[in-house]
């Protein structure tokens, strides 16, 4: 399907910085940790697993601030010059301590944040620009009337336009409600779906990590069932988990089209608009292994 203009500009931003290779000890880094903050969400969008309560009900289960600063510390030891999106499961600002929580962050590490937008007003976005948080991405669900309370709700917390971005979600299942519309590794069937094609790459491990409220560490942010931890990071450090045998395995498939194993051989998502540079590194440290 076509993607609208709002997803094809996040897109070309997120490329400016996501594709960057940063390496440590020759190993090319993740550029994006994707964090699920809490298991809560207030609203229960047909293209998400939430429509299902049965399947994935809202629960008062958040990350807590210690696992927040222990991420944090480990990803200044690493020099890390990439991003935190503070999104994953559920909706970010139901995280009872959010601005708290992501001032452990602030100042060296960069911060965004992806809202449905119903909890934000100038005040709260003031707090978090406050705590630093560095970009904010607005799931707008309504109408088109939402643009304009919005940016002025940004415009008086003195937040600049390069710090935010308005995404319009509104849209008919006809339309694919005016996003990249996935099947969430097999658990939503709504909406015109690309079919599932067991021989095409996916990037997503060999550049980003999905870390879990509790700590597990997720294969990726499309696998609503959980079905793959490759670890915790109650237990072990980003850097364990990173290149842990099961992560390894898991990037080499995958790259090289082989999505031969749960969830991926049930999951459609297109899975190579970013990271197409780390899978090249990755196959360069192989090779000179």
């Amino acid at each position: 399907m076509d993607l609208n203009k709002s997803t094809l500009q996040n897109l070309r931003r997120k490329s400016s910085f996501v594709d960057d290779v940063q390496m440590r000890d020759n190993v090319p880094l993740f550029s994006w940790l994707d964090i699920n903050l809490t298991e809560l969400c207030n609203r229960k969008c047909v293209f998400c697993p939430r429509a299902d309560p049965a399947f994935y009900p809202n629960q008062k289960l958040h990350m807590s601030n210690s696992l927040a600063e222990k991420i944090a510390g480990e990803l200044r030891d690493l020099n890390y010059k990439g991003t935190i999106v503070l999104s994953g499961f559920g909706e970010p600002m139901l995280h009872p301590t959010l601005a708290e929580l992501v001032s452990v962050f602030r100042d060296d590490i960069r911060v965004e944040m992806v809202t449905n937008g119903d909890f934000l007003s100038t005040d709260r976005i003031s707090q978090l620009l406050d705590a630093g948080v560095d970009f904010f991405v607005v799931s707008m669900y309504d109408g088109p009337h939402q643009k304009d309370s919005f940016n002025t709700m940004f415009a008086e917390a003195g937040c600049g336009e390069q710090q935010y971005l308005l995404r319009d979600r509104w849209y008919s299942e006809d339309e694919g409600f005016g996003l990249k519309l996935t099947n969430r590794a097999g658990t939503v069937t709504i909406g015109i779906q690309d079919e599932v094609d067991v021989t095409h790459p996916c990037y997503y491990p060999a550049y980003s990590m999905t870390i879990d409220w509790n700590g597990d560490v997720l294969l990726c942010v499309q696998d609503w069932h959980k079905k793959v931890k490759a670890g915790n990071l109650y237990a072990q450090s980003l850097m364990e988990v990173w290149t842990s045998p099961q992560m390894k395995k898991r990037r080499t498939e995958l790259a090289c089209g082989r999505r031969i194993s749960a969830p991926c051989n049930l999951c459609n998502a297109e899975g190579t608009l970013h990271g197409r540079n780390h899978v090249l590194a990755w196959e360069k440290v192989r090779k000179a292994a």
